[in-house]
Formats: C-alpha cells, structure tokens, sequence
C-alpha cells in the first residue's frame, strides 16, 4: 500500500493550488459547451427523475434540518455580506436592461389608472389588478 497523505498535507497541497486554479478553471470554460449537453432530452429525464427522487426523499427538508439557523446565519454574514455590494454593482447593467423596461410599462400605466376610492376592495380590482398583471408580462 502507498503512502497515505496526512489531512494536513492534502489541505496544504490544496491551498497551494489556489494560485493556479482559476486560470485552469477560466480556461476549462473557454473550451466547455454545457448548453448541448445540458438541453438535451436526456438532461431534461435525468433532472426530472432527479427532482421526483428528491421530492419522493423529502432531500431539501433532510437538507435544510442538517443545518443550524445560527450556522447559516454565519455563513451568510461572513460569506455573502463582503460580497453582495460588488455582485449587485457587477449586475446593474443587466438588471436595468432586463427590469428597466417593465419599470417603465409600470409607471406609464400608474398615471392612466383610476382615481383612488375610498373602498379597499375597488382599489384592489381598479388599479392593483392591472399593476401586477403588467409586473406579470
């Protein structure tokens, strides 16, 4: 039998890697093609028997009870709190570019709506009927 690295010795060689993983991993993506594979009749069967199995095992249950609300509070703070503000920045272009013309559908339709009533139930049917069926579009 070989010679079995220690934790601590696979943890550091995995460290080390660090330096040069993105660039293999930047470069592995250039060459990929996963929308073929993935779009495929036979990634739609595998995805829907993997959904019913998970659904059949109650998995996301399992999943969600194996996890603490104080680890995930944790997480969530130490991991996504340093991040959010750069991601959202990074994605103000296209949340503009996609949100950006049903926000002007919304306000264009917002000044042609009815006047406000005193009846809760008509404002309903009047006017936030039709906002949220043009959010819907």
């Amino acid at each position: 039998m070989g010679v079995i690295k220690s934790k601590e010795e696979a943890r550091a060689n995995f460290e080390s890697a660090v330096s040069y993983i993105p660039a293999r991993y930047r470069a592995g993506v250039q060459k990929a093609d996963w929308q073929s594979a993935a779009a495929s009749d036979q990634a739609e069967a595998n995805w829907a028997t993997g959904v019913s199995d998970a659904i059949s095992k109650k998995k996301r249950q399992v999943g969600i009870r194996a996890i603490s609300n104080a680890d995930w509070q944790n997480a969530a703070a130490n991991k996504g709190a340093p991040i959010i503000g750069d991601r959202i920045r990074g994605a103000l272009g296209k949340w503009m570019t996609n949100w950006g013309p049903k926000y002007d559908r919304v306000s264009s339709l917002v000044g042609t709506l009815p006047p406000k009533t005193v009846d809760p139930m008509t404002n309903i049917d009047q006017r936030l009927k039709r906002v949220v069926e043009e959010w819907r579009k």
